[in-house]
């Protein structure tokens, strides 16, 4: 039993949570809804993941990696943050290409405006 995995989970989400602080990409722009967002997507995968280990497509690995606790048969607790740290991942990069998309987006529009003038 290890928590190196798990461990290893949460730090790479709080590392995502400062990038998120920083450029306020998706948590901390709209907190309500990104935390809704994060809630439907962890009910989303999880349910994904409960249909394909009762359909026994999905089994759960052994590593020593992993705390070895399961949170019901073939599904590890180390899932769920994953499942969470997908989410949080996605959407700040949807944020990120966002806002990067976005003002790349009002730069051009901006320079061809002056150069109508």
């Amino acid at each position: 039993m290890s928590l190196a995995y798990l461990a290893s989970i949460i730090v790479s989400g709080l590392c995502m949570g400062l990038v998120d602080h920083r450029w306020k990409l998706f948590v901390f722009d709209r907190p309500r809804r990104a935390l809704v967002v994060l809630a439907v997507g962890l009910v989303y995968f999880l349910a994904w993941d409960l249909v394909a280990i009762g359909l026994e497509i999905y089994h759960r690995g052994e590593s020593e990696a992993m705390t070895g606790i399961e949170v019901a048969p073939e599904l590890p607790l180390e899932e769920l943050f994953f499942i969470v740290f997908l989410c949080y991942v996605t959407m700040v990069l949807h944020g990120l290409f966002r806002m990067l998309l976005g003002s790349a987006g009002t730069e051009r529009r901006s320079g061809r405006r002056e150069a109508l003038r």
